[in-house]
């Protein structure tokens, strides 16, 4: 079982982030001091005022001296307040920042496992309402705890001056308030949790409405999809309602206990103090007020913040993929191997891929096929690395993959899939992407038009600086597996993995993308899943996959007269056509 990190832990961990500004927040501390000590000055000053101002008929220059006196501590209060809460911001703002790009970061390094565990959703909420509620933590705990705290300490000294035995007497209210809101941090926490958890939900469901557009529509599911978004904003405004009573209670209940303080001073202070006295010594008991309901209210922003550190730090907390390699392939790339390689995964009932040897030579064409589940995607995804195979070795000129730099590993890899990957940015940005953004405008365009993109490209207004929009929806499907051929081709990567990248095509658009297909095939190995056998005729060789294993594998012509699987899927695609 997983230990979970202390309420304090998670904090102290967050408060590391403010040692590099640690000169702007000790500045906002000495603004949160002096603030502090304003109160309890004022609170002194408008005890010589009561005194020598009014009870004691002061001169006009003692006037002018108190008035100033009490003019000038307000200025003080008021520069020290807008230093304090500006200070603050600049550091809170800035480690949120940190935090932000530290763990997105971090996310660019996980394995494809936590990508396969978690809705893009869930981690789109994380970064940006989590990592938001973390902000509270910074600003209006640190204010909170430090300015209120300062002055409850500065108040209660003054009034002991004043009175300490009355004083003692109201601090033994404390214990009441202490052990009240003990009782209430629990709840305040899992309110947190709620919330959060409702904001995560409700941002998949937007998230999904707004990509599925077009299947919701056709399927009439408006109705459905509005279903699910007012149950989990209904849930989420419950939990929003439950914090605010709950912090409402607690404000409350400070309030009444100062109500029975203010009480005893009243019937107390009758022939005891002075005028300035009993003025002074009121006021500090409501100055108390405001600060006491803060320290109370700060355990709500704490807590969010608590269960806000948890969401967070758990993707900092999360391995990041196995990066130990150091050795570099010296010579141009001359085989592949899989050597008795097992893989399952995590979520699945039985391995993916089973004791399974394949030899890859430079220079092939490699088919994958088979019925869904067989095990393709599994294996082409072993070879850079998107997942670790629990047993056997996976070799690249005898040399265990293990023991290459990913980043090495990976720049020996082109991929062109079904599920184009294109971002919401230029043409040229798209296809000269990563490690590609150094290559000039000329190099592009020669990609473009090997990969029979820029015949559609040099029509477009802007050419290669048009925005195609999210996910490249400004396109057409072919023109957006054009692009990533493009990208494909500007790499020039000596592996190419083809994963059904004609499959969701028209015939026109199929016969395009496979023209540019056949262009960067040359010259290098390639390996291809593919639904349409059509398309892998002429492959070096077919591999047929079954349950993980390799049941077959040949040339077309050699597995049709053998009569086996692959004759049997290829007929059914012919009678399917």
């Amino acid at each position: 079982m997983r230990h979970t990190p202390s309420a304090y832990t998670q904090l102290a961990r967050l408060m590391a982030y403010l040692k590099p500004y640690w000169l702007t927040f000790a500045m906002a501390l000495c603004c949160l001091v002096m603030l502090s000590a304003s109160n309890t000055g004022f609170l002194s000053t408008i005890k010589h005022v009561t005194d020598e101002g009014f009870a004691g008929h002061a001169e006009t220059s003692a006037r002018i001296d108190l008035a100033a006196m009490l003019c000038g501590l307000l200025f003080v209060r008021a520069l020290a307040g807008f230093g304090a809460n500006y200070l603050v911001r600049i550091v809170g703002r800035r480690v949120i920042e940190d935090v932000r790009n530290h763990v997105f970061g971090h996310l660019l390094t996980l394995p494809a496992s936590f990508f396969d565990q978690h809705a893009i959703a869930n981690i789109t909420t994380k970064m940006t309402f989590d990592c938001e509620q973390l902000y509270s933590a910074v600003t209006k705990v640190i204010i909170s705890s430090v300015r209120d705290s300062l002055t409850i300490v500065g108040i209660v000294a003054y009034m002991l001056y004043l009175d300490w035995q009355l004083t003692l007497v109201f601090l033994m209210l404390a214990p009441i308030m202490t052990r009240y809101l003990k009782k209430m941090t629990p709840k305040l926490r899992n309110s947190g949790k709620q919330v959060q958890a409702s904001m995560s939900d409700m941002t998949q469901v937007i998230e999904e409405a707004a990509s599925g557009q077009r299947v919701v529509k056709i399927f009439n599911g408006q109705a459905y999809e509005y279903q699910r978004f007012s149950s989990i904003a209904a849930t989420n405004r419950q939990m929003m309602v439950r914090l605010g009573r709950i912090s409402g209670l607690n404000s409350m209940f400070v309030e009444m206990l100062a109500a029975i303080a203010l009480g005893m001073v009243i019937f107390y202070s009758a022939g005891q103090f002075t005028a300035g006295e009993f003025a002074a010594f009121i006021g500090a008991l409501l100055m108390l007020i405001g600060p006491v309901k803060a320290i109370a209210s700060v355990n709500e922003d704490v807590q969010i913040a608590v269960t806000a550190c948890q969401s967070v730090f758990a993707v900092l907390d999360t391995s990041a993929e196995i990066n130990q390699g150091r050795l570099l392939l010296q010579a141009p790339i001359k085989e592949i191997q899989l050597q008795n390689v097992v893989f399952q995964y995590p979520y699945g009932q039985q391995a993916a891929l089973q004791q399974l040897n394949l030899t890859i030579q430079a220079g092939e064409s490699i088919a994958l096929v088979g019925v869904s589940g067989g095990g393709k995607s599994t294996l082409v995804n072993l070879l850079p690395r998107f997942h670790e195979s629990q047993q056997g070795k996976i070799t690249i000129n005898g040399i265990d993959i293990q023991q290459l730099p990913l980043p090495h590993l990976r720049q020996q890899f082109a991929l062109v899939s079904q599920d184009t990957v294109l971002f919401n940015d230029t043409i040229y940005n798209n296809i000269a992407y990563g490690s590609l953004r150094g290559a000039t405008k000329e190099a592009v365009i020669a990609a473009a038009k090997a990969a029979y993109a820029w015949e559609f490209i040099e029509k477009l207004p802007q050419q290669l600086e048009t925005h195609i929009g999210d996910r490249g929806l400004r396109l057409s499907g072919g023109q957006r597996q054009r692009l990533s051929i493009a990208r494909a081709m500007l790499k020039n990567a000596p592996i190419l993995i083809l994963d059904e990248a004609t499959s969701a095509l028209d015939n026109e658009s199929e016969h395009q993308v496979q023209a540019a297909l056949n262009q960067l095939m040359a010259g290098k190995t390639t390996i291809m899943i593919a639904h349409r056998l059509t398309t892998i005729q002429h492959a070096s060789r077919i591999i047929v996959m079954d349950q993980g294993q390799i049941v077959e594998e040949g040339q077309h012509e050699q597995l049709m007269q053998a009569g086996g699987k692959y004759a049997a899927l290829y007929n059914m695609h012919a009678i399917r056509k």
